[in-house]
């Protein structure tokens, strides 16, 4: 469907509305005071440049997981917990994934003309490597979160500047996420910094999009890139990797200090422990979580209040220091997991190893491969830990739609997730209030 291109802001916007069903807008971290349009013109002010880039997506990535995990199965409103599904989930950064786009392009568009002895040619690479990785990260969450969505490939220089760029598929949306990925390959080096981009992150994602697109060969390829790296592993106990800064289990991390504090621990904690207590985890999902065949060892997720209510511990540093993790291991053991299985002659066996290395470090009953084992009981087995494994990082939603199986997960607990037009988000109301455009051209059954 094609939409006319939102007027894009300059000035960063606010998160629209999480869900229809939420009272309360989340607060995303502050962004740093730097213009889109500030002047590149050597190493320091491309750096500079950078790292307003991972201003916005510091910012955004909270409020991106809750939006994620609002519209899933594991988390709830405090104050709605009956609701398990929010019914038309709004927000997801929409306006602030163009942000971080458009600051990408004032990179990837100032840089290259940089004369040689402004900087090196390997610093040069360093940097259009990580603006276009970050650029392939947003068109890669814009599309699996709405859809096919306008591809701006330059920097706006005004308000109207990209008026009547239409709606890409998601086909398309997808291919210049790949595209920037394989940019960003090639150009990044492989020195490992968990907070930024670099070869591996590159792998870890494209693994990722791979998966979404059915390419199983390659996801499998990609993920046991990182996998068979020595920079990574699965360290334990489990709560290691997000009680600790930037562990081997990370691949991608996003930090946050003192000094640069996150504010992501209000949603999660009581008002007696500095919150807000916006969201809790669903009660139900608690106890799959605190049973040791399933949760194991991830109930160190979870911490009890003195009410008996059960609250989410992993971003809960009342200093602001707990970190968003975009990238970690775990995940990459899972996808080749799930590509093993889905290979054209299945690799049940590798599929299960790989699972398994998932439920060892988990303290979980092992799943013991035996040849009458089935594809489809291996998938369910690999969905099923991916939702215990990576339970409040954004994953659950787009797990059980990018699977199809929505209608049947999703559909017994909200009758409205049955029908495919609301696996998708819709526009944020915000974005058509800046551009009635958008207004005709919302997203089916919005």
């Amino acid at each position: 469907m094609n939409i006319k291109m939102k007027k894009l802001n300059i000035l960063l916007l606010l998160i629209a509305l999480l869900a229809a069903s939420c009272k309360k807008v989340l607060e995303t971290e502050p962004q740093a005071n730097i213009s889109d349009e500030a002047v590149i013109v050597d190493k320091k002010s491309a750096q500079a440049a950078l790292t307003g880039v991972y201003d916005a997506l510091q910012g955004l990535a909270g409020s991106n997981i809750v939006s994620q995990d609002l519209a899933g199965d594991n988390v709830v409103n405090f104050n709605a917990q009956n609701r398990v599904v929010a019914d038309k989930t709004g927000g997801g950064g929409f306006s602030t994934f163009y942000v971080i786009i458009n600051r990408a392009n004032f990179i990837l568009n100032k840089v290259p003309l940089l004369a040689d002895g402004l900087v090196s040619q390997a610093d040069k690479n360093q940097i259009l490597g990580e603006a276009y990785f970050l650029r392939g990260l947003s068109y890669f969450d814009l599309g699996k979160t709405y859809g096919g969505v306008q591809i701006v490939l330059e920097p706006a220089t005004s308000a109207n500047a990209h008026k009547g760029v239409r709606r890409s598929t998601l086909e398309q949306t997808y291919a210049q996420a790949l595209s920037d990925l394989n940019n960003a390959e090639n150009l990044l080096s492989a020195t490992i910094n968990r907070n930024k981009a670099n070869k591996f992150t590159a792998y870890a994602l494209k693994a990722r999009l791979y998966l979404y697109t059915k390419k199983w060969d390659l996801a499998e390829e990609y993920a046991s890139k990182s996998i068979a790296s020595t920079n990574f592993e699965l360290v334990k106990p489990y709560a290691t990797f997000f009680t600790s800064k930037n562990s081997r289990e990370s691949i991608f991390e996003i930090a946050f200090s003192t000094s640069d504090k996150s504010s992501f621990y209000t949603n999660w904690r009581s008002p007696e422990q500095g919150g807000r207590h916006d969201y809790i985890p669903e009660r139900g999902f608690v106890g799959l979580i605190l049973n040791p065949n399933l949760g194991g060892s991830r109930k160190s997720l979870l911490f009890q209040t003195p009410q008996g209510v059960y609250d989410l511990i992993q971003y809960g540093n009342q200093d602001g220091t707990s970190s968003i993790f975009i990238l970690r291991i775990a995940e990459q053991y899972l996808i080749r997991a799930e590509a093993r299985a889905h290979k054209t002659v299945p690799d049940l066996q590798g599929a299960v190893e790989d699972l398994n290395k998932i439920k060892g470090r988990a303290d979980v009953p092992l799943l013991t491969y035996t040849p009458q084992l089935t594809v489809n009981e291996v998938l369910l087995t690999i969905e099923n830990e991916r939702r215990f494994e990576l339970p409040f990082e954004g994953h659950r939603f787009i797990d059980i739609v990018r699977t199809g199986r929505a209608a049947e997960v999703f559909g017994a607990v909200n009758v409205n997730l049955k029908n495919p037009n609301f696996w998708v988000f819709p526009i944020p109301q915000s974005e058509i209030i800046n551009d009635p455009d958008l207004a005709g051209d919302q997203n089916p059954g919005y």
